[in-house]
């Protein structure tokens, strides 16, 4: 039986290697397919382009990607890795719900400014590799969903934010930041857009009364 695509690319995108210079060549031909797939249509690119902008032989390209719809998939999944990894190691599991939160938009909005390719790549359709796509971006969509819904609800449980639903909040958010970073532009610093986009969200949901609370308790 045909392996499946999606789980084909991931398991080509980590090869065995013995030595770190098959590492530092799988990492070239990433960031060549990257840009290449990011501003060109799918049909345009090449393996022999992509063996070229990454200085590497043809044969050695496909000894990490059986072919172009390996290689895309591939970058796909390194890609949304990436975001998950970036959140592991910026977030702060001990903190309060409120900055969580605003760790979660301050890390998502500055991880995309600093990897343009990689959003345009999640934001452009391509409907060859539609189904096996779709798959590999909900995923990543679910668990950034779910992610964000269970620190809203705990943040309700707690008394942190005020009651509503979860799920509301949840995609709130998530639109919010997908319009910013799509159509904002770079007018201002990424920094200074993140941080007063998370306190707009902050000031939405959180509970008004923790709010005081804490600030009479400061004062």
């Amino acid at each position: 039986m045909r392996q499946n695509s999606a789980n084909r690319s991931a398991n080509r995108a980590n090869p065995v290697s013995s030595n770190g210079n098959q590492g530092s060549k799988r990492e070239r031909i990433l960031s060549a397919g990257l840009k290449l797939f990011a501003h060109q249509p799918y049909q345009a690119v090449t393996m022999d382009r992509v063996a070229q902008t990454a200085g590497v032989a043809k044969g050695t390209l496909y000894l990490y990607f059986q072919s172009k719809e390996d290689l895309y998939l591939g970058i796909l999944n390194d890609g949304l890795d990436a975001i998950a990894n970036r959140y592991q190691s910026s977030v702060d599991a001990t903190a309060d719900v409120r900055e969580r939160v605003r760790a979660v938009i301050a890390m998502t909005i500055e991880f995309y400014d600093q990897n343009r390719d990689l959003l345009r790549l999640i934001a452009t359709e391509e409907p060859r590799l539609a189904q096996a796509r779709n798959r590999l971006i909900q995923g990543w969509r679910d668990r950034g969903r779910q992610l964000i819904t269970s620190l809203i609800e705990r943040g309700m449980r707690a008394g942190d934010l005020r009651p509503g639903d979860s799920r509301l909040v949840t995609l709130a958010i998530l639109g919010g930041l997908r319009h910013v970073l799509l159509y904002h532009g770079g007018s201002r610093p990424v920094s200074e857009l993140s941080r007063e986009f998370g306190e707009f969200i902050i000031r939405a949901i959180a509970d008004d009364r923790v709010t005081n609370r804490k600030a009479v308790h400061v004062s």
